[in-house]
């Protein structure tokens, strides 16, 4: 009997919790599709359910929560195998660090077949316990799922994992829900953006890692020379009253509105002429994939899996992380040059089709069919 005519393989993704992260949302987008014979899928949470846990249900994907006071909480541990070993799960599928070791543990406890841990950032293991802890775990996995090539070799690097035991599978997005929007007048007033301006939008969390000063320092450096522009920074976090206190003392508070948190990313990007990541580290960017999508040229720190989505001159402009006069020429030169901004708008669409969601979910499928007895 062939695979795909089995009973149907029950796949236990498991996470800490479901915020309204990007590694999430990319679980909300292909679990419901993934959940097609010969497939069931699950989640479980460690922690809480967590905002999107329940539109993941309405899609048709069981979330539970088995919380554990820490990784290896024994009885948490117990009840997780159990749970796995009950419901006959066939594969386990867990995301980053602080669900990854639990996961393992779990799953080898509860005799599961297929176990994948997936890591989504480079520089992911604080200490050197951690990098110890999934050295020594690595034996009772079947494989790990690196979100790109970069992240790969930082795998392979600090854990010592044979490089043919790391399967790339990059991040993916709805390419028809990012670039279909058109620009809406109303939209942009309702978020304070003057008509007559650039708009500069930066997608992430309000966070030390996304590195949002480095564009602010930037900006003071410029703002003289700039054609009337606006930024508008997407997102949340601890970092928003220091960033709002810098925004005034480099003087630049009048070109930047915080939108805080938003659901109508896709609308917000229609609206932009370019997209700036400054992150000092990142795995594979969902934020750079949605603007290529949208048709929005990127300015980005030449970090983590960055290169492996913008091809520096054609689709957008990498820079160095410290290189805060070349992120300023970077910015000037594509806000002033409206000829560019179209041709890496172009690009950028094209470059965008790698990273789809069907492409993702092909990826998915095949590399479960592939390790699945």
């Amino acid at each position: 009997m062939s695979k795909l005519s089995s009973p149907l393989y029950h796949v236990a993704r498991v996470i800490t919790w479901l915020p309204p992260g990007g590694i999430e949302r990319r679980l909300v987008a292909l679990l419901p599709r993934l959940n097609q014979p010969p497939f069931r899928v699950s989640l479980i949470c460690l922690r809480e359910r967590g905002p999107l846990a329940d539109s993941l249900e309405q899609a048709g994907v069981k979330v539970s929560v088995l919380p554990l006071s820490s990784r290896l909480d024994p009885r948490g541990l117990r009840a997780l195998a159990r749970r796995m070993h009950d419901e006959r799960v066939d594969l386990v599928h867990s995301h980053m660090y602080r669900s990854n070791i639990p996961a393992t543990i779990a799953a080898r406890m509860a005799g599961v077949r297929v176990v994948l841990c997936q890591v989504h950032n480079i520089n992911t293991w604080e200490t050197r316990r951690q990098r110890w802890m999934d050295r020594l775990l690595l034996r009772w996995r079947t494989a790990m799922v690196a979100v790109s090539e970069e992240v790969k070799r930082d795998i392979v690097a600090n854990l010592t994992c044979p490089p043919k035991r790391v399967r790339v599978i990059y991040n993916g997005i709805d390419l028809q829900e990012y670039g279909s929007m058109r620009p809406d007048p109303q939209l942009r007033a309702q978020l304070g953006v003057p008509e007559n301006r650039r708009l500069i939008v930066v997608l992430g969390r309000l966070v030390p890692q996304k590195g949002h000063g480095r564009l602010l320092r930037a900006l003071e450096l410029i703002r003289n020379e700039l054609p009337p522009t606006h930024v508008l920074l997407v997102g949340e976090g601890k970092m928003r009253d220091a960033l709002e206190r810098e925004t005034r003392e480099r003087r630049v508070s009048d070109m930047v509105t915080f939108a805080g948190h938003r659901q109508d990313v896709p609308q917000i990007l229609a609206l932009a002429d370019l997209s700036v990541l400054t992150s000092d580290r990142e795995g594979f960017s969902n934020a750079i994939v949605e603007s290529l999508a949208a048709g929005v040229p990127v300015v980005a720190t030449n970090v983590g899996g960055n290169s492996e989505a913008i091809v520096d001159g054609e689709n957008g402009l990498l820079v160095e992380p410290d290189d805060i006069p070349g992120l300023a020429r970077a910015l000037k030169t594509l806000l002033d040059d409206g000829s560019l901004r179209v041709h890496m708008s172009e690009a950028a669409r094209r470059s965008a089709q790698r990273f789809s969601l069907d492409r993702m979910l092909d990826e998915t499928r095949r590399l479960y069919l592939e390790l699945l007895p």
